[in-house]
Order: C-alpha cells, then structure tokens, then sequence
C-alpha cells in the first residue's frame, strides 16, 4: 500500500505512581497526564461510512484504577456530550467518533465490563531462565503493581459508566445540527472590533465551507474521583477533577475513499498542585494573580462566583512548522489550529450570537488574532506584524483566517513568499505582552499542527514545534520568544516575570 501512517512513539512512562510527574511543567511533552486534549476531531457526515473519521484513545499507564470524564466540543467552544468511562489498571479504551456520532454507541466501562489482568510478570529478560553468552544474574525482582480493579470507585445509575442504551436518533441529530453550526450559518468578517459584520474580505474558506466538507470538534478527558453529568464549563465540575497524572492518549486519522491515514499524541497536560510557583500570574479580570492554567476560563475566570484552580499546565503560544504547497503536484499542507482563552469563557477574536449550541450566526473579528511570519528556502519573508495583529490596517484587510477554537485550513489561504518554507505563528500574550496602560484583551492558550498530502498519494500529519509559552514564561514575547531560552539558571527553574498590568 502506497500510502502511510504516521505513528507518534510513546516515551518512557512513570507506571503505578499517581499525582508524581517526572517531566518539566510547563513542557510541552507526552508524558503521564491528568487531562488529555484532543484538539482538532474530524468526522464526514456528508459520506458517512465511507468518510473520513477519527479515532482516538485513551490509556491509564498507572496500575490504579480510574474514572476518567470525556467530553465533546463544537468547533465554536460549546460543550453538547460528556461520558464516563473506568479503567482498571494499565487499562485502555479505543474509540471511534462516527461510533458515537453516527451509531450512537458510547463505551461500555462499567461493571462486569470492567475487566482486572493478571500481576507483570517481575521475571524479565534478565533472570536466571535465561544463559545467552553464559549464565545471567537474576533479576532483582522488581516488578510493577499489580492492576487495580474498579470495583470501588464511584459510579451510579445516575452518573454511569455503562451506556447500554445508545444514543437516541433524535439526540443524534441534535447533536448533527450543532456540530455543523459553523458550516451552515450566516458568518462574517468585522474590522471594527465591535461584532459588526463591516469587512469587504470575500472569497476565504470561512465565507465559503459547507456541510459538504468534514465537521470539526474537539475532545478533553479528565482524571474525575467520581462519575458525574458536568461539563468543564460548570464550576461545580472541579470539585470532582482529580491531579492524578495517569494518562496516556493518542489520535488516528483515518481517510478510507483515499486511502490516507496518519497519526499523533493527543496534548498531555499534566496537573501540579505547586501551580502557583511555576506559571505566569493573571494581570487582568476578576481574579488578578491567580496562576494562568489550562481550565482557568471556567474555574476562575471572570463569569464566576469563586476560583477554584485545576492545577493543570497552560498551553503554549507560539509555533513554527515547516510548509509546502504545489497544487500542482498534489502536494499541500493544512494548518490545524487549536485556541482557547483564559480570561472569558470564548475566544475573543470571534464573535457569536448567541453563545449557544443553537448559534444563529458567527463573525471572525480581524481586530483581535495571530501574528505571522513566512519564510521560503531562500530566507525571504512575509509577515502580518503590524498592531500587532493579523489586520495590517490601512487599505489592505487580512482576514482572520483562524476564527474558531479549532480548525484546519489550507496553507495556501496565507500570504507565502515560495512553495516551500516555514512558518511562525505567535499568539497573545506572546506578541501582545501587558505593558503600562495598555493591557492585554487576553492570554490565549493554543496548539497547532499540520498535515502534509505529497503527489496526491502520500500523507502524514505532526504537532508544530513550541517556540513560546507566555503563560508560563512571561519574558517569551517577540522577538525572541523561546529561542535560546534559558530554562535553567543558577537557583534552578527560571521564575516567570510578573506582567505588568
């Protein structure tokens, strides 16, 4: 078979030792986890079996058992599925979104359906059975734990981990209709930074998709000490998330009419209940120095009554992947983006009305964005730095071409200086730091990824490399952002600058 897949190895992992993180806070790496964040979901509604469709995963690595809570995002930030599932010891569930979507059918977990292995066997290569080049040493004996069952954990007929049922074909289309809100409402540009439908931009792929291309979700899955009916956005929701760091989990992206397939790690973030000591204290909204975190829109934002921290790493903010793009030869490149606010409960470069699952129309505000840097093979550059954001200003508009929490666009919808090269994405606060008087309207927390088509036969797909993270390190701002960085001083981890409000 002509065509590739992608595989994204799995590193060294802490097995049987909960709430331990052995790897940097704030890095971005694929290690044990209390959240998982699948970032950019994809599923063809329009051919249905025959479409493309993702499937991802999610493994608990410690030898205790967990309940872990998923839910399912529109592309526009709205919450419209939550599920439990339990896993016993080194346990992994596999899931199919068409499964879900399509059939109806949510994992089955629960109960009898909660299977315990046998104890690791601690008699590995190195024992006394075996005498390659004479006799070896036995093994000290160390083994891992032995599975736990999950027996004992917190499930309930009202708050399963069993869904026998299915969905009901009603919810389904439901669910169908508010999926595909962004392919089929009224959306529009505004330069003016109000909400208001003013820009002259026509012709992107905001203004022209359709329900005939793939819908775009994306997931998050959270270590929970019990199972519950919560959305993350429901402030009562972090009073059951757990700090274990304990999963594993990983994405498959599956194009059976052509055959493409490719493959990467869902975003690990590990939890830290020191937080406070590492990460990049708020300036700004309604709790003021309270430590950036990945859930900080919804547990201490600025629409509640009260913080209560998630503990959990913020995401980075900025990015770099290299390109190519010549239609030509079939060969292109996509740009998944993923993007989420810290201080509002919606990304501020988008505008909706209202903020529901029923949204009746979508604006993309070009005031409010991204800046970015082109490059080509001979260091020629373009860029849209001015503002700094994505709108120059003056007698030229530069759409925003990323408006949604996520999304994947061609590359070619950019300003490229040459068919191949690289390019820089830097988002707020990393190209908007607070500064006297001038405060910044948001910390963005984001991931990005591409996904790479050569001669029409080929594909493969990878996260982007991190080049800043503002929210942890709040002297990562153009122009050097990460490079170079000194990670590491003589008192040890480098303590982020305390922004200026």
């Amino acid at each position: 078979m002509k065509k590739f897949l992608t595989l994204a190895l799995v590193g060294a992992m802490l097995l049987g030792v909960s709430s331990v993180v052995y790897a940097n806070f704030c890095a971005f790496d694929q290690v044990p986890a209390a959240t998982l964040l699948f970032p950019f979901v994809h599923f063809d509604y329009n051919m249905g079996a025959a479409g493309s469709v993702t499937n991802f995963a999610i493994t608990n690595v410690s030898s205790e058992a967990q309940i872990v809570h998923v839910t399912l995002w529109t592309d526009y930030t709205v919450a419209i599925l939550d599920f439990n599932i339990l896993l016993t010891g080194y346990d992994v569930q596999t899931m199919n979104i068409r499964d879900i979507l399509m059939n109806g059918n949510l994992p089955i977990t629960g109960g009898s359906h909660s299977n315990v292995g046998g104890t690791p066997n601690s008699d590995g290569p190195v024992s006394g059975t075996n005498s390659l080049n004479g006799a070896w040493i036995d093994d000290p004996g160390i083994a891992l734990a032995a599975p736990e069952s999950t027996s004992g954990l917190t499930c309930t007929v009202g708050n399963p981990a069993d869904y026998t049922g299915g969905i009901p074909a009603s919810t389904l289309l439901l669910f169908q209709t508010w999926l595909q809100k962004s392919q089929t409402v009224n959306r529009y540009y505004d330069d003016s930074c109000a909400g208001g439908t003013d820009s002259a931009v026509t012709g992107t792929w905001w203004l022209t998709r359709d329900y005939t291309t793939a819908t775009w979700m994306y997931i998050t899955a959270d270590v929970v000490t019990e199972c519950n009916k919560l959305f993350p956005d429901n402030i009562n929701y972090f009073s059951v998330l757990s700090n274990d760091n304990v999963l594993m989990g990983d994405m498959t992206f599956l194009d059976p009419t052509n055959n493409f397939s490719e493959a990467m790690h869902a975003v690990h973030i590990e939890a830290d209940m020191d937080i406070a000591s590492v990460v990049t204290p708020t300036a700004l909204g309604a709790w003021p120095g309270t430590p950036i975190s990945f859930y900080h829109r919804y547990a201490a934002g600025n629409h509640v009554t009260a913080p209560a921290p998630d503990f959990r790493e913020p995401l980075p903010t900025a990015w770099a992947f290299r390109y190519f793009n010549e239609p030509l030869l079939e060969s292109y490149t996509k740009v998944r983006a993923w993007k989420g606010s810290t201080l509002n409960a919606h990304i501020p470069d988008l505008f909706a009305s209202p903020w529901s699952e029923n949204v009746s129309s979508l604006i993309a505000n070009n005031c409010l964005a991204y800046t970015y840097y082109a490059w080509d093979e001979e260091e020629n550059v373009t860029s849209t730095t001015d503002n700094p954001w994505s709108q120059p200003g003056g007698e030229r508009i530069v759409p925003n071409l990323l408006p949604l929490e996520t999304q994947e666009v061609p590359v070619g919808d950019f300003t490229l200086p040459d068919a191949f090269g690289w390019m820089l994405f830097v988002w707020p606060a990393s190209n908007f730091p607070p500064t006297a008087g001038v405060p910044t309207p948001d910390y963005y927390q984001t991931w990005m990824g591409v996904k790479y088509h050569a001669f029409g036969q080929y594909s493969a797909a990878m996260s982007a490399a991190v080049m800043a993270n503002y929210n942890c390190f709040s002297d990562q701002v153009l122009p050097n952002l990460g490079i170079n960085y000194d990670y590491v001083g003589i008192d040890g981890y480098n303590v982020p600058v305390v922004p200026v409000n």
